[in-house]
């Protein structure tokens, strides 16, 4: 702690007067031992008593008054870090506009800059005018204005892609009521892309496709003689063809079907032949199922009961895994003939 001149004086003070009091001491001392009075001894010896106790008072109330200076600077300061406060306090809207200015723009530059990132343009557009209106940057503001269609054109772009991309998997699967869905959902969003329009001609087109894919593949599997590939086809093409568009078809459709309907009724007879009867069943309720009104499936219907008696029984006499699955089989073909009945 820095001391002040009057503490440095007092200090002096007290020294040279406890030496004043150490030498009357030794003088009196001198005295007494050459027989004569004592009293100069004692009066050494009260003085240096009393200034050495006084010493310690001194020395704190020094201290006092250098904290009580020391708090005095303390709430000087204060008072002047007020006074600064209340004069700014007292500046003007203009005024501090002035002084905040750069910050304020930096400022109002990064939430741009966010509003940017997260792709909300309209957030980003009015804090521009607010730039361009409010601060005077008119040409930064152009720049922003610049970046924000840049930005707004290739989010708009990158969701068109990413719903067209949908749509091509959707059409791909050859869900055709989902794609026609899909592509009017597309429409409705994006009503002002030139990459929307006509997806439901691209529907159709695909729809046509296919189908005629499907006509070449029958005709060419029925010329082979692949009857159970023609079948397969020639029931995909249901969903698709009109009783004008199948008529030119309806001879060899009728030369397959009767291909296919001879060799599954030889299966069937080959099969009892053998007295394979679980293969009997299971060729007798196709033929139930795929030719429903013709007289070979009357016939089988009415044998169809004692075909499934039998191959219970061969079921029961077959020993392993396999007659609990065959076993199984049967059972499922008598539920659902009694569910169809």
């Amino acid at each position: 702690m820095r001391r002040s001149p009057i503490d440095l004086w007092v200090m002096v003070v007290y020294v040279l007067l406890l030496g004043a009091s150490v030498a009357l001491v030794v003088l009196g001392r001198n005295v007494a031992e050459a027989g004569g009075s004592s009293a100069l001894l004692a009066s050494g010896i009260v003085c240096f008593i009393f200034i050495a106790a006084m010493i310690p008072l001194t020395f704190v109330l020094m201290r006092s008054r250098s904290d009580r200076a020391a708090m005095g600077e303390t709430l000087s300061k204060q008072v002047e870090l007020l006074t600064q406060i209340h004069e700014h306090t007292l500046l003007s809207d203009s005024a501090k506009h002035i002084a905040y200015r750069r910050d304020e723009r930096a400022m109002l530059a990064r939430a741009i800059e966010e509003d940017i990132a997260n792709e909300d343009w309209q957030a980003a557009s009015v804090l521009v005018d607010e730039m361009r209106e409010r601060f005077g940057y008119r040409e930064e503001a152009e720049e922003f204005l610049a970046r924000i269609d840049r930005s707004r054109a290739d989010g708009f772009n990158r969701r068109i892609t990413e719903a067209l991309d949908h749509f091509q998997m959707v059409l791909d699967s050859r869900d055709w009521s989902a794609a026609y869905a899909e592509a009017a959902r597309i429409a409705r969003l994006f009503p002002e892309s030139h990459r929307t329009r006509g997806l439901d001609q691209r529907v159709r087109k695909a729809w046509e496709s296919h189908k005629k894919s499907l006509e070449r593949e029958f005709l060419e599997a029925a010329g082979a003689g692949h009857v159970e590939q023609a079948m397969q086809l020639l029931r995909d093409l249901d969903i698709f063809l009109t009783p004008d568009e199948a008529a030119p078809l309806q001879e060899v459709a009728r030369g397959v079907i009767n291909k296919a309907r001879a060799n599954i009724g030889l299966q069937f007879k080959l099969a009892v032949q053998d007295h394979d009867w679980i293969t009997a069943v299971r060729i007798g309720e196709t033929i139930i199922d795929e030719f429903p009104n013709t007289r070979m499936a009357e016939e089988v219907r009415e044998r169809i009961d004692v075909l499934r008696a039998r191959a219970s029984q061969a079921v029961i006499m077959t020993p392993g895994v396999e007659a609990l699955s065959a076993l199984s089989g049967v059972a499922r073909s008598s539920s659902d003939d009694e569910a169809a009945t």
